[in-house]
């Protein structure tokens, strides 16, 4: 049914997004409760935002699985970005998804007598707002703002005239803010505010991939849709998720899934990709391609050398997305010499640099270089540290960054000779920029403990009841048993222990994670603290909360850190 948007080999090959399939789950059925809870999904491009969302699709258009919640999808770079243009295809989007005939193609429904003898099928109230609406396009100056407005408020004038409810999925959200280069529209974000303000029966999930520009829209207390939406992150799959993805697509090569995959294997894939599903699908294709063409063992060997193909060489999927997001971002960031001098310097860095040390090596005002760096930030290719350096947000295209700039590019298959020193290489700088960041997170928090001196912190802060004492730790360190069986990233000791840990990635943390510390934490008599940057799920809290662990989140840990300080 959904084959048109949904291909066969994505529904194929989904794997897990189980938690933000519950939350919009929820979502769904708080609307039927009449509580709106407006969803926004940020993460990476290709990390999987588009595909959970259309897997919540086709779960729900099932009989009976929606109530009587009507679903609709809409991307919107697909749409004119002209007001006029925008309004007319926003309702023909609206009408496919509400008629529910999925044999059609959406297009069908962007001409107007298409769109009126549809909305003719839906009731006297909807066909008379839809009558209005190009009743005002036939105007030789069409009120752009009234007619985006009108656009905006259809799903509600449906939702009321049918008795149903509508949950409305606008897919790449932030393609919606071109349509402020209108004089009359000026502020496309505070009318949308407005109509979804007035709306009672509508809920909104919406998604995108600049993830700097969705905080700044909903994050930021001077955007109109501060506070409206509840911001989710969808990060890069954790160990588990990307064997169970992996062993999927490197059946192919056997062209059984009876074949186990082995172990080590799946680990090269999960080093090389960090768990990127995009990454997984390229490496993972190549290493199909080339047991086929070039009769290569499935090795964690094999799985490296795809990697290399697949990131250096000019027909690369890796290679070409890194390419169109340098680009892409880079449309958007006045002027290109020092913008990508900086990207160049920065290349070079796994620790990242200062300010001072870009200026520094750049022979430029530190002033012109802070503004670049915040274009750069808003563009999503770097990212300001808590220490203050730069550095980008993926290792990844770090890598490819410092490659694609000195010049090295495959054209074709090299020799064995010359793809086993790439290999080699690469995996070196990939490791020192994949470990540097989750290293200098190891070293702040170490220094955070270090500076506990008897505060009392909120429990909360930790995930727990009651509050907590900071204790005095006259020794923190990293702790690795001489056996090599229990390893700790902080072991903090003095009249108490304490053993952290902390994953500084893009994804929750999942109760496994906990468990392990918690196992390594009795076996030292210490007080377990997991550390994750985006949290945990639902599973790792109700873990932790039985068996008394300490959890915290970036925002926990920025707390906790203001209060040690001040």
């Amino acid at each position: 049914m959904l084959d048109y948007i949904y291909p066969e080999e994505e529904q194929r090959f989904f794997t897990n997004r189980e938690h933000i399939l519950a939350v919009l789950g929820l979502s769904r059925d708080l609307l039927a409760q009449g509580v709106h809870k407006h969803l926004a999904l940020s993460g990476f491009r290709r990390v999987g935002k588009t595909v959970a969302l259309k897997e919540f699709l086709r779960r729900n258009l099932q009989p009976g699985r929606a109530g009587d919640c009507r679903l609709a999808y809409m991307d919107l770079p697909r749409l004119a970005l002209t007001p006029e243009g925008f309004a007319v295809q926003y309702i023909g989007y609206l009408l496919y998804w509400m008629i529910g005939d999925f044999q059609r193609r959406i297009e069908s429904y962007f001409d107007a007598p298409a769109q009126l003898a549809a909305a003719g099928q839906m009731g006297n109230v909807f066909s008379e707002h839809v009558v209005r609406i190009h009743r005002e396009l036939q105007k030789e100056k069409p009120d752009q703002h009234l007619l985006l407005e009108m656009a905006f408020n259809a799903p509600e004038v449906y939702a009321q005239a049918s008795g149903q409810r509508v949950m409305l999925i606008l897919d790449e959200f932030p393609e919606i803010l071109a349509l402020d280069n209108y004089p009359q529209i000026h502020d496309v974000l505070a009318l949308f505010r407005a109509v979804l303000q007035a709306q009672s029966r509508v809920v909104y999930i919406v998604a995108g991939s600049m993830i700097g520009l969705m905080e700044r829209i909903f994050l930021d207390s001077t955007s109109p849709l501060f506070v409206h939406f509840q911001l989710e992150t969808i990060g890069p799959f954790g160990r588990e998720d990307c064997d169970v993805l992996a062993r999927k697509r490197l059946a192919l090569a056997s062209g059984t899934s009876a074949d186990p995959v082995a172990g080590d294997v799946l680990a090269a894939v999960y080093q090389v990709t960090r768990g990127h599903p995009f990454y997984i699908y390229a490496t993972t294709m190549r290493v199909i391609e080339n047991a086929a063409l070039l009769q290569k063992p499935l090795s964690p060997a094999a799985v490296q050398e795809a990697f290399t193909l697949e990131t250096l060489g000019s027909t690369g999927r890796i290679y070409n997305l890194c390419r169109y997001v340098l680009e892409q971002s880079l449309q958007g960031v006045r002027g290109e010499t020092m913008p990508q001098a900086i990207l160049q310097a920065l290349a070079q860095e796994p620790a990242g640099m200062t300010l001072t040390e870009i200026a520094a090596r750049l022979k430029r005002p530190s002033g012109a270089i802070r503004q670049v760096l915040t274009w750069l930030a808003n563009v999503d290719l770097v990212e300001q540290r808590e220490d203050k350096s730069y550095g980008y947000r993926d290792p990844v295209l770090q890598v490819w960054v410092a490659y694609y700039y000195s010049g090295l590019q495959l054209t074709g298959m090299p020799s064995q000779k010359v793809l086993s020193s790439l290999v080699a290489e690469l995996m070196e700088k990939y490791e020192r920029v994949a470990n540097e960041l989750s290293l200098a997170k190891e070293s702040q928090v170490r220094e955070l403990l270090q500076a506990f001196n008897g505060q009392e912190a909120a429990g909360q802060l930790f995930g727990v009841d009651g509050p907590v004492k900071l204790p005095v730790f006259e020794r923190t360190a990293p702790y690795l048993s001489p056996d090599g069986q229990v390893q700790i990233d902080s072991l903090a000791e003095n009249h108490e222990r304490w053993a952290v840990e902390i994953k500084w990635r893009g994804r929750l943390s999942g109760k496994k994670e906990l468990e392990k510390l918690a196992a390594n934490a009795r076996s030292l008599s210490a007080k377990p603290w997991f550390i994750s940057k985006l949290g945990f799920t639902q599973e790792a809290r109700e873990f932790a909360r039985q068996n008394g662990m300490m959890i915290s989140s970036q925002a926990d840990l920025e707390a906790i850190a203001k209060l040690v300080r001040s």
